[in-house]
């Protein structure tokens, strides 16, 4: 099993409110499907998958604020 973390966006950013989740669970993916839209203070930007294959759990919500 892989778990997803919020990636280190860059430029000192820490933390993202989800927007919109572009998978639900069971949802098999690809590597590069996108996952979730989350904005910073600097910009918007969808998340893909870093690797193949299916969503079990889903752990933030629209809305919520995740820390990298």
């Amino acid at each position: 099993m892989f778990t997803f973390k919020l990636p280190d966006l860059g430029e000192g950013i820490h933390e993202a409110e989800i927007l919109k989740w572009h998978v639900a669970v069971g949802d098999p993916v690809r590597e590069d499907d996108p996952l979730v839209d989350v904005e910073t203070d600097k910009a918007t930007v969808t998340i893909p998958s870093p690797k193949k294959g299916k969503i079990a759990s889903i752990e933030g919500r629209v809305g919520e604020v995740v820390h990298v």
